[in-house]
C-alpha cells in the first residue's frame, strides 16, 4: 500500500508565524496506518504531533525580580 502524507502545523496568529512540516506515515513516523484501527491511528498521529510540537515551540514563563520595589 502506498504511504500516506500527514501535515503538522502550528500558528500563533501573527503574520508569518505559521510553521508546517510534511511527514510520510510509514517512512518518517514509523506508523503502520494500514493495520491500525482508526482510533489507534489517531492516537499514534497525535503522539507524533505532540513530539513534533514540543520540539518546534519555545514557550514558558518567568517572573521578573525587583518589580515595584
Amino acid at each position: 500500500m502506498k504511504d500516506k502524507k500527514v501535515t503538522f502545523y502550528v500558528d500563533s496568529g501573527f503574520v508569518g508565524s505559521k510553521t508546517t512540516e510534511d511527514f510520510l506515515l510509514k517512512e518518517d513516523l514509523n506508523i503502520e496506518f494500514d493495520i491500525l484501527t482508526p482510533e489507534k491511528l489517531e492516537k499514534e498521529i497525535s503522539e507524533a504531533y505532540d513530539d513534533w510540537l514540543n520540539s518546534n515551540i519555545d514557550s514558558g514563563w518567568f517572573i521578573e525580580e525587583g518589580m515595584g520595589e
